[in-house]
Parts: C-alpha cells; sequence; structure tokens
C-alpha cells in the first residue's frame, strides 16, 4: 500500500514537472517571439532610415567604377604596348639577311607611315634594303643602323602618351649608343644616314615628332647597348 502511495507521489510530481517544463518553454517561446518581433522592427525602421545614403552611396560607387573602366583600358593598352617595345630586337639572322624581305611597292610602302614590314622584323623593308645597300661588307655597321632604324620607327608608330615615349627613347637611344660602339667619330654620319632612310616623307618626320608631346625624363643604362654582340660578327 504504501509503494503504491509513493508511485502515485512520484507519478504527480513527474506530471507537475512536466506541465512546469511546458510553461517554461511556452514562456521562452513568447519571450523570443517578442524580442523577434523588437529585432524586426529595430530592421524595418533602421532601413527606413539608411537606405537613401545607401543608394546615393551605391550610386557613386557604379558611377566609380565605370568611370575607371576607360582608364583601366588605356592603362591594359598601354602596357600591352611596352611589352611589344621590349620585345622587339635584331637578330643575329636580320644582320646576315638571312631573310631578306623583296623591294615593296613605292606607292603601298608610302602610302602609310608605318610602310610595309613583309619580314615582321619591325624594320621598313626599304630600310632594311638600303642599309644592306650601303654596308654589303660591313655586318657590325649593320647591326648597329639596323637596331637604330629599329628604334626610330618605333618612336614614330607606337608612342602614345608618356610611358611608351620612355621605351620607344630607351630603345633609340641604344641604338645610337650601338652605332658608337663601332665608330664614335663617325656615329653622327652613320645615324642621320638611318634618320634619313626611316624619315624620308613629311608625314613621317609629322610623326616622329608627334612622340615628342609626351617627352618625360628618364634613364636608363645597359653595359651592352647592342642587341647583337658585335664581338660575334665578322666584319
Amino acid at each position: 500500500m504504501y509503494s503504491y502511495r509513493v508511485r502515485i507521489v512520484c507519478f504527480l510530481d513527474t506530471l507537475r514537472c512536466l506541465l512546469y517544463a511546458r510553461d517554461i518553454s511556452r514562456g521562452v517561446t513568447s519571450l523570443f517571439i517578442f524580442y523577434m518581433e523588437k529585432v524586426k522592427h529595430f530592421l524595418h525602421t533602421f532601413w527606413h532610415i539608411v537606405r537613401w545614403p545607401f543608394y546615393v552611396l551605391l550610386a557613386l560607387y557604379i558611377g566609380l567604377v565605370v568611370y575607371r573602366i576607360p582608364a583601366a583600358m588605356d592603362r591594359n593598352k598601354t602596357q600591352q604596348a611596352i611589352d611589344f617595345i621590349h620585345s622587339q630586337k635584331i637578330t643575329l639572322a636580320d644582320v646576315m639577311g638571312t631573310n631578306l624581305p623583296p623591294p615593296p611597292d613605292v606607292a603601298k610602302n608610302n602610302a602609310t607611315v608605318e610602310g610595309i614590314d613583309v619580314n615582321n622584323n619591325g624594320i621598313r623593308d626599304d630600310v632594311e634594303l638600303a642599309i644592306f645597300k650601303l654596308h654589303p661588307n660591313e655586318a657590325k655597321v649593320r647591326a648597329a643602323e639596323l637596331q637604330y632604324a629599329l628604334g626610330i620607327q618605333i618612336m614614330m608608330t607606337k608612342v602614345n602618351n608618356s610611358d611608351t615615349w620612355k621605351v620607344a627613347a630607351d630603345k633609340k637611344a641604344f641604338g645610337h649608343f650601338c652605332i658608337a660602339q663601332i665608330t664614335p667619330k663617325a656615329v653622327d654620319r652613320l645615324a642621320k644616314e638611318v634618320e634619313d632612310l626611316v624619315l624620308n616623307l613629311d608625314d613621317r618626320k609629322q610623326a616622329y615628332g608627334y612622340a615628342f608631346n609626351f617627352i618625360s625624363s628618364y634613364g636608363s643604362y645597359k653595359q651592352n647597348p647592342c642587341d647583337v654582340d658585335l664581338a660575334s660578327l665578322p666584319n
């Protein structure tokens, strides 16, 4: 009998505990819902306050991005031009005439500032052939003059801002220094010889002069300015 009463008491206690736990759970749930409503109301109010400044800042950011796109494209184009200029070099095959071009059509060659360059070595075909005609037995002079001609051609056709001018000016200067390494006394004569060949039309002279609109301070030094090692050439 006593055991039976104990069981009833325990059952009632358990039931009370369960009911109490249920009430607590309901209370916690109600409290959670209450605070969630408060948070929802706060966020709603906050959004109404900040949405217009946010829209303005977003519009300004988008406008800035759109405004910077052309500048970014220009920087990319400039870097591509710089990389191209750096890649242009005279080779031993150029100096030895391994791939000399045929004489170009005069009218077609003079129709553009760039002229015709069939063998794609960066030097106009008429200039390349003229240098070989002037110095058939002087490989070192050809190497230096071809390099200088390449530098002038780059100045004339690839410069459109101060960054491209700097690397183009380096190319031209190294070609001039290369001529000086062969014959210091004749450097001015040989340099003018090349300049007269490359800048043989008014349009070409104007294009070359236009490059100097972007002149900027620079300074470069190479212990050996020549693209081709002059010591490796026979004469």
